[in-house]
C-alpha cells in the first residue's frame, strides 16, 4: 500500500472520530514514511495525535513509543528518549508487559548506539525477559530495527570493500545487539564470532570487553 493510501485510512478514521482506529492507521502511515526517510512527516503525524488520545493511557503509550521511533531513526536522541520515557511510565502503571519490553528494547538499543554497553547489557536483559509475539502497535519499531539492520549492512560492505577492519568492526558489532534484541541468534552468532576477529586484531579492548558481556547475556537468556 502506497503512502498516499495510508495517509488517508489514517484521516478518514481520526474524520470519523475512531480514535484507536486512527493510532492503528497512524502508526502504518508512520512506519511508511520513515521507510523514505520521511521522518519529519511522521512526527507531524504523531505530535496532533497526542493531544486526541491524553486520555487513553494505552493508546497515548503506543503514540509517544512512535513518536519516539520517529525521532529515534532521525538521530534526535535525546528527544526520542524523552517519548520512551513517557511511554515506559505508563506501559508500566498498566503492567503492559509487552509495550515495556518494546521500550527497553529500543532504548538499550540506544545506550549500545552510545557504545554505553554496560548500561545497555542491563537494559537489554531486561528486554529479552519480557519479550512477547510481535504486535501490530509496535510496526514501527519493528520497522526500524528492520532498517537499521540494512543501513549497517551498507556499512559493513564499504568496510569490506575499503579494507578496514574498523571500519568493519563498528557497523558489524552494532548488528549484534539488534539481532539479539530481535531473537535472530544465527546472525548474531556470526556477527559476534567475526568482531572479536577484528577487535583483536585491532587492540579493541572495550569491546572485547562489551563481546564478552553480551555473550553471557546470551548464554542466559536464550
Amino acid at each position: 500500500m502506497d503512502l498516499s493510501q495510508l495517509e488517508e485510512n489514517f484521516k478518514s478514521a481520526l474524520s470519523k472520530g475512531d480514535i484507536e482506529n486512527a493510532v492503528t492507521n497512524a502508526i502504518e502511515y508512520c512506519n511508511g514514511c520513515q521507510q523514505v526517510r520521511k521522518y519529519d512527516t511522521a512526527i507531524i503525524c504523531l505530535k496532533p495525535l497526542l493531544i486526541k488520545v491524553e486520555k487513553d493511557k494505552s493508546l497515548r503509550a503506543v503514540v509517544l513509543t512512535a513518536l519516539g521511533t520517529a525521532y529515534w531513526e532521525k538521530a534526535q536522541l535525546k528527544k526520542a528518549l524523552e517519548q520512551f520515557e513517557q511511554a515506559f511510565l505508563l506501559f508500566k502503571e498498566m503492567d503492559d508487559k509487552a509495550g515495556k519490553a518494546a521500550i527497553l528494547s529500543i532504548v538499550g538499543l540506544t545506550y549500545w548506539r552510545k557504545c554505553a554497553w554496560d548500561r545497555a547489557l542491563e537494559i537489554l536483559e531486561d528486554a529479552i525477559n519480557q519479550r512477547s509475539d510481535k504486535e501490530d502497535r509496535f510496526t514501527s519499531l519493528y520497522g526500524a530495527f528492520e532498517r537499521g539492520i540494512s543501513t549497517l549492512h551498507n556499512r559493513i560492505r564499504l568496510g569490506r570493500e575499503l579494507e578496514q577492519p574498523l571500519k568493519i568492526l563498528q557497523p558489524l558489532f552494532s548488528s549484534s545487539a539488534i539481532y539479539l534484541i530481535t531473537g535472530d541468534i544465527e546472525n548474531f552468532k556470526l556477527c559476534l564470532d567475526e568482531s572479536e576477529v577484528l577487535a583483536k586484531e585491532t587492540g579493541q579492548t572495550e569491546i572485547l570487553k562489551a563481546i564478552l558481556g553480551v555473550s553471557k547475556l546470551a548464554a542466559k537468556v536464550l
